[in-house]
């Protein structure tokens, strides 16, 4: 039997996990924006920060157990039910140890009672997605996102509904905060029912084929560069409420939010991508691999530039339609923090490429360099300048960040070093601009509708995509 097209299968998975993120990011887009005009930037602030400090403490309870197991179980499909099992054992002590870190941390920075109630309960919304996250593993390394897709669009549509009902008829802060824990719930729910419908019971009788230990220590390296990563992105919301308190956390975090959505782009695709890089790396198909790894950061590369430019040209109108005036010091962090977008795409295609060809010592070297490198900055920054301050460092930071990613992986994506190669990425966002600046007279809705009708027909005229890859990639064989 052939095996699949591994472009037809990344290209499926991407597309339904696309779709699932998008409406859920969707969704959660708006849902955050009511949020944040119904509770005010107080305690919006308040939110946002117990947020961020659970972000970063519940990678505690994963180790990267969970992205091991993907790679592991990506290369031999049998081993998923004792990788399952294995991964459940070692993550229920790590669960149990992160809440309490969470908790206890929450004391240690004098949190006033509102807040730790808050901390209470996202803390509780990581326990139940950090259980999740070893049978979810068993979809990814299978490559079969669809189960993925609908446990998150259903999760994050029941969590928006209830969300938006407690906050219409409240606005209270914990209600806000219990309809993440109702999310939570569900995904834990469906992660566990699909996965053993699908591929049957976890094992825990076969672990003297493989140690425990020996499990925890092989994911270290994973979880060293996603704790980097996650300080990375959410150590200066803490710094701030230490420099500045809650009110700038939230304006801070209403621009940042702003950032996060379309992210979900390169989420989903480097989470389609890792399994099928993994397997070409270690098959040794270095061609179907420098390809597959050339054209994906082409594209992302593309689409951070078209996301950036176009949040940066019209940053004031954003900002007042969105949040209203109570948020407008977000405006002038939003063109700087925006442009992290057109870093951080290309940068998660090398960091994938990095993390699936088994150098991810590698990956956490370079993540906890930035790390250094950004608390410094923010220390330096934010003391003077506040939330612009943070948001210089954020963008400085993620910039070097993705030059080294890309130079750790220059011989996968060497063919993009051609002349024309340059010439067609630097036409494609001089084409956005021009478009911005000639139609500014008719209106920030007709730039937002006509930058992303015109999106393709760039693309299309750059060449950076060719009518003949999209119908290869959409043709059935």
């Amino acid at each position: 039997m052939a095996s699949p097209n591994p472009y037809k299968v990344i290209f499926k998975n991407t597309v339904v996990l696309t779709a699932a993120r998008l409406f859920s990011r969707i969704l959660q887009f708006f849902f955050f924006i009511y949020a944040a005009r119904s509770l005010g930037p107080k305690y919006f602030g308040i939110f946002s920060f117990a947020y961020v400090l659970v972000r970063i403490l519940e990678i505690s309870m994963d180790m990267g157990v969970s992205r091991y197991s993907v790679q592991q179980v990506s290369r031999d499909l049998q081993k998923a039910p004792q990788y399952l099992g294995a991964s459940l054992t070692i993550k229920i002590f790590l669960i149990i140890s992160g809440y309490l870190l969470i908790i206890g941390t929450g004391y240690i920075m004098n949190g006033d009672a509102l807040s730790m109630k808050v901390l209470f309960l996202l803390a509780a919304v990581a326990v139940f997605d950090n259980l999740a996250l070893p049978f979810g593993s068993v979809f990814g390394a299978h490559q079969k996102m669809e189960y993925s897709a609908v446990i998150i669009s259903v999760s994050n549509l029941t969590m928006c509904l209830v969300g938006f009902t407690f906050l219409y008829y409240s606005k209270d802060i914990l209600l806000f905060c219990l309809a993440f824990v109702i999310g939570a719930f569900l995904r834990l729910s469906f992660n566990v029912f699909w996965c053993i419908k699908k591929y049957g019971m976890p094992e825990f009788n076969n672990f003297n084929r493989f140690s425990l230990w020996d499990l925890l220590k092989k994911s270290i390296p994973f979880s060293l560069m996603n704790i980097f990563v996650t300080i990375y992105y959410h150590v200066d919301s803490v710094m701030l409420q230490v420099f500045d308190g809650y009110k700038v956390v939230g304006q801070y975090n209403a621009a940042y939010r702003l950032i996060d959505a379309p992210l979900f782009i390169s989420m989903s695709v480097t989470t389609a991508l890792f399994p099928a890089i993994s397997r070409l790396y270690y098959k040794k198909e270095n061609q179907k691999l420098q390809k597959l790894i050339s054209e994906s950061f082409k594209k992302i590369l593309a689409t951070g530039l078209f996301i950036s430019i176009t949040a940066a040209f019209l940053a004031d109108d954003l900002i007042s339609i969105i949040y209203g005036e109570e948020y407008a010091a977000a405006a002038d962090v939003l063109p700087v923090l925006i442009f992290g977008v057109a870093c951080i795409m290309p940068g998660s295609i090398c960091n994938t490429v990095v993390r699936a060809s088994d150098r991810q010592s590698l990956s956490a070297i370079i993540a906890g360099g930035g790390v250094i490198f950004n608390i410094v900055l923010n220390l330096l920054l934010i003391p003077k300048y506040s939330l612009l301050g943070a948001a210089w460092a954020t963008l400085a930071t993620e910039m070097i960040m993705a030059g080294i990613y890309t130079v750790a992986v220059k011989e996968h994506i060497k063919l993009l070093f051609k002349l024309d190669q340059i010439i067609r990425i630097l036409i494609f966002p001089l084409l956005l601009v021009i478009f911005l600046y000639v139609t500014q007279a008719a209106g920030v809705w007709f730039q937002l509708i006509g930058a992303g009708v015109s999106f393709f027909p760039f693309m299309l005229i750059t060449g950076l995509i060719t009518r003949k890859e999209l119908t290869s990639l959409l043709e059935r064989k």
